[in-house]
């Protein structure tokens, strides 16, 4: 008989992985109620004495949340923006973007072989532009991975660099004004620790470029965590677990309560929930609205469509406003047509 385990804590993650082979000790967990369910992290494989509650929840966290889906019937899509992730490895395959990486390059020391995904690589890439999870869906990547856990800011830099001199090639409406990066290369807690100079250096050029690098640092990052809670869709700031939910300076958008793509062999395809989910989940998220407004005024620069997400939000208590920003942004494009 399969051993059953009932879930006792919030925020468990039970992810089963591809490699497990569901022998006889394999736990099918007990299905618990929805206050608790949604707190946890699992997967398609996870098992349950009842799946209904489970791939409710996973459906539900598909949906790009604070009515995304509203600007994507009004045909803002991202289609015709090029946009960059720097991260972990990507399983090409994945069908929730399968077709939309229009450039895929690996920065590693030489000789070096990068695996063939990774979780976080899938995760970013379709909160960006996945079909159904993505807020700029119809956007073009160009993907960079790298061996983050080597701790080598060096690769990231060159990745960077490289995004800078592949946009020399592009008109000026269709330059990537966006890179996505879910990680901080520098600054005070960066998990990194070599060459951070060096990204500080490749991030300077890209500032200097008119590129603006999304990402999870004190020093340059301006996206806070936050979640939609499940029962009365009310905006909530920070985790799920923490106890003090107060707006910051950032702008706070959804990371947590989020269903991401999974696969970590690019063969094996699935989706995996997070009730707790880090920062970042909600940069690719952030990224894909100001690709919305990228489409709908080309003319706008990175640096004024940022002023305008910022101002957007600080008008709505630090919470991103994509109809506010995207509102704001057609009303900048009204005046400009008139001059």
């Amino acid at each position: 008989m399969k051993k059953t385990l009932k879930i006792i804590k919030k925020f468990q993650d039970i992810r089963s992985h591809i490699w497990n082979k569901f022998e006889e000790n394999e736990p099918i967990y007990q299905t618990p109620a929805l206050d608790m369910i949604v707190t946890l992290t699992f997967n398609k494989k996870t098992r349950w004495t009842d799946k209904k509650l489970p791939d409710i929840i996973l459906k539900y966290g598909k949906f790009p949340p604070l009515d995304i889906e509203k600007l994507h019937k009004q045909g803002l899509t991202g289609e015709g923006v090029n946009v960059a992730i720097i991260d972990q490895p990507l399983a090409l395959n994945h069908p929730e973007y399968k077709g939309k990486v229009v450039s895929y390059k690996t920065f590693a020391p030489d000789g070096y072989q990068l695996e063939k995904s990774s979780m976080h690589g899938p995760a970013v890439a379709s909160l960006l532009v996945g079909e159904e999870l993505g807020t700029a869906p119809k956007a073009n990547l160009y993907y960079y991975a790298f061996p983050a856990w080597l701790k080598d800011c060096l690769y990231a830099a060159h990745a960077l660099e490289d995004i800078i001199k592949i946009n020399k090639t592009f008109d000026d409406k269709h330059k990537i004004k966006f890179v996505s990066v879910s990680a901080a290369f520098s600054g005070v807690g960066s998990f990194f620790e070599k060459n951070l100079d060096a990204w500080d250096k490749a991030f300077a050029h890209a500032v200097k470029e008119g590129i603006c690098v999304i990402d999870c640092s004190g020093e340059h990052g301006f996206i806070g965590p936050g979640y939609v809670d499940f029962v009365d869709n009310s905006f909530k700031y920070g985790f799920p677990d923490s106890y003090e939910n107060k707006p910051t300076n950032y702008v706070h958008v959804p990371n947590s309560l989020r269903t991401v793509a999974e696969s970590y062999d690019n063969e094996y395809f699935s989706y995996a929930y997070y009730g707790k989910g880090g920062l970042s989940w909600g940069i690719p998220y952030a990224t894909g609205i100001l690709c919305l407004g990228q489409q709908l005024n080309p003319n706008l620069s990175a640096k004024e469509l940022k002023k305008i997400f910022i101002k957007t939000a600080k008008k709505n208590k630090n919470v991103v406003n994509p109809e506010g920003f995207i509102e704001s942004v057609r009303d900048v494009l009204k005046r400009t047509s008139k001059i």
